[in-house]
Protein backbone atom coordinates (compact mmCIF):
# COMPACT_ATOMS: atom_id res chain seq x y z
CA UNK A 1 0.00 0.00 0.00
CA UNK A 2 1.76 3.17 -0.91
CA UNK A 3 1.42 6.52 0.66
CA UNK A 4 -1.83 8.49 0.76
CA UNK A 5 -1.30 12.20 -0.85
CA UNK A 6 -3.14 14.89 -1.06
CA UNK A 7 -2.87 18.17 -3.42
CA UNK A 8 -5.22 20.99 -1.76
CA UNK A 9 -4.66 24.77 -2.88
CA UNK A 10 -4.51 27.45 0.26
CA UNK A 11 -5.72 30.95 0.26
CA UNK A 12 -2.67 32.14 -1.11
CA UNK A 13 -3.23 30.19 -4.29
CA UNK A 14 -0.56 28.00 -2.82
CA UNK A 15 -0.50 23.94 -3.56
CA UNK A 16 -0.55 22.46 -0.79
CA UNK A 17 0.49 18.26 -0.97
CA UNK A 18 0.07 16.09 2.40
CA UNK A 19 1.58 12.98 2.57
CA UNK A 20 -0.13 10.50 5.18
CA UNK A 21 2.50 8.40 6.11
CA UNK A 22 5.13 8.23 9.13
CA UNK A 23 8.13 10.70 8.84
CA UNK A 24 10.95 8.65 8.97
CA UNK A 25 9.07 6.74 5.91
CA UNK A 26 8.79 9.87 3.61
CA UNK A 27 12.36 10.79 4.55
CA UNK A 28 13.56 7.46 3.38
CA UNK A 29 11.39 7.59 0.48
CA UNK A 30 12.51 10.82 -0.45
CA UNK A 31 16.18 9.91 0.23
CA UNK A 32 16.25 6.38 -2.20
CA UNK A 33 14.64 8.99 -5.39
CA UNK A 34 17.80 11.14 -4.34
CA UNK A 35 20.35 8.58 -4.38
CA UNK A 36 18.79 7.11 -7.55
CA UNK A 37 18.80 10.25 -9.12
CA UNK A 38 22.06 10.94 -7.95
CA UNK A 39 23.09 7.73 -9.68
CA UNK A 40 21.32 8.68 -12.84
CA UNK A 41 23.41 11.65 -13.26
CA UNK A 42 26.54 10.05 -12.13
CA UNK A 43 26.37 7.10 -15.35
CA UNK A 44 25.03 10.17 -17.56
CA UNK A 45 28.11 11.79 -16.85
CA UNK A 46 30.02 9.06 -17.51
CA UNK A 47 28.40 7.32 -20.29
CA UNK A 48 31.51 8.21 -22.64
CA UNK A 49 32.01 10.01 -25.78
CA UNK A 50 28.21 8.61 -27.18
CA UNK A 51 26.73 10.54 -24.05
CA UNK A 52 28.25 13.25 -24.29
CA UNK A 53 25.10 15.59 -25.70
CA UNK A 54 22.18 13.95 -24.00
CA UNK A 55 24.68 14.12 -20.55
CA UNK A 56 24.73 17.45 -20.84
CA UNK A 57 21.38 18.39 -21.58
CA UNK A 58 20.06 16.12 -18.44
CA UNK A 59 22.90 17.50 -16.12
CA UNK A 60 21.50 21.13 -15.73
CA UNK A 61 17.62 20.42 -15.04
CA UNK A 62 19.01 16.68 -13.13
CA UNK A 63 20.77 18.81 -10.72
CA UNK A 64 18.48 21.32 -10.01
CA UNK A 65 16.04 19.26 -9.06
CA UNK A 66 18.41 17.52 -6.54
CA UNK A 67 18.87 21.07 -5.74
CA UNK A 68 15.44 21.26 -4.92
CA UNK A 69 14.90 17.56 -3.23
CA UNK A 70 18.30 18.29 -0.68
CA UNK A 71 16.53 21.95 0.96
CA UNK A 72 13.06 20.31 0.92
CA UNK A 73 15.02 16.64 2.57
CA UNK A 74 17.34 19.60 5.19
CA UNK A 75 14.50 20.41 7.54
CA UNK A 76 12.38 17.16 7.39
CA UNK A 77 15.81 15.23 8.29
CA UNK A 78 16.76 17.88 10.76
CA UNK A 79 13.07 16.98 12.28
CA UNK A 80 13.68 13.52 12.41
CA UNK A 81 16.69 13.85 14.29
CA UNK A 82 15.36 15.92 16.82
CA UNK A 83 12.73 13.29 17.55
CA UNK A 84 15.32 10.57 17.56
CA UNK A 85 17.11 12.31 20.46
CA UNK A 86 14.09 13.24 22.00
CA UNK A 87 13.11 9.89 22.15
CA UNK A 88 16.48 8.55 23.31
CA UNK A 89 16.94 11.07 25.75
CA UNK A 90 12.96 9.79 27.34
CA UNK A 91 13.91 6.51 27.09
CA UNK A 92 17.41 6.59 28.62
CA UNK A 93 15.00 8.82 31.67
CA UNK A 94 12.93 6.11 32.16
CA UNK A 95 15.85 3.28 32.07
CA UNK A 96 17.72 5.54 34.61
CA UNK A 97 14.57 5.74 36.70
CA UNK A 98 13.93 1.96 36.66
CA UNK A 99 17.49 1.19 37.68
CA UNK A 100 17.61 3.76 40.52
CA UNK A 101 14.50 2.42 41.84
CA UNK A 102 15.64 -0.68 41.53
CA UNK A 103 19.04 -0.07 42.73
CA UNK A 104 17.23 1.75 46.19
CA UNK A 105 15.13 -1.43 46.68
CA UNK A 106 18.45 -3.56 46.44
CA UNK A 107 20.57 -0.85 48.91
CA UNK A 108 17.72 -0.98 51.99
CA UNK A 109 18.45 -5.09 52.72
CA UNK A 110 21.87 -4.15 53.14
CA UNK A 111 21.49 -1.21 54.90
CA UNK A 112 18.69 -3.19 57.38
CA UNK A 113 21.15 -6.03 57.87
Amino acid sequence: MGPNVTVSVNEKGHAVVTHAMPLVDYCVHRAQTLRAMVEALSAAKFAGDGGCAASSALAKPLMELIRTQVSELEPLFKTLDQRAYEKGFEDARIVGGTKRGQLESVKDPVVAA
